[in-house]
């Protein structure tokens, strides 16, 4: 029976370092296009342990098509936060495909909104995260999946 593949946002800092050397290659084959071996070489792995990894290692915003994601946010109450947080994704021409917010108990609430990216705005959905977290009354942001 073929194993499952799972699929998991992780911060890169929790990664070996020979998982974070792997991402390092990639990222200069990607931008100086250079070849593997002399990427490699550069970053002084093993070319064993680059042809382990390499297959299973995709950064967050690669993507061969047009990606759904829910953000799933705690918010203080407080006027015109889920106003501030949307403005962010307009600025960057995401759509918003719907948007739910809960009632507000013991002074927080919890939205959700799903935004759809494109091969070009997909690396923008990074960015935008981290703007949010910047939001006075932000509580916290979780990224799930994408179709």
């Amino acid at each position: 029976m073929k194993e499952k593949k799972e699929f998991y946002i992780v911060d890169k800092r929790i990664l070996s370092k020979s998982i974070q050397s792997v991402i390092k290659v990639n990222e200069l084959i990607s931008k100086l296009k250079i070849s593997k071996y002399e990427a490699i070489k550069r970053i002084g792995i093993s070319r064993s342990t680059y042809y382990k990894y390499k297959d299973y290692i995709k950064p967050f915003y690669e993507s061969g098509e047009d990606k759904i994601y829910g953000i799933h946010i705690t918010l203080m109450e407080r006027a015109g936060i889920l106003s501030e947080i949307l403005q962010i994704i307009a600025a960057e021409k995401l759509s918003i495909l719907t948007v739910v917010q809960t009632m507000v108990i013991d002074d927080e609430a919890k939205s959700t909104i799903l935004i759809k990216a494109t091969n070009e705005t997909t690396k923008k959905v990074e960015e935008i995260i981290d703007r949010m977290r910047e939001i006075d009354g932000v509580k916290d942001i979780r990224v799930t999946g994408s179709n």
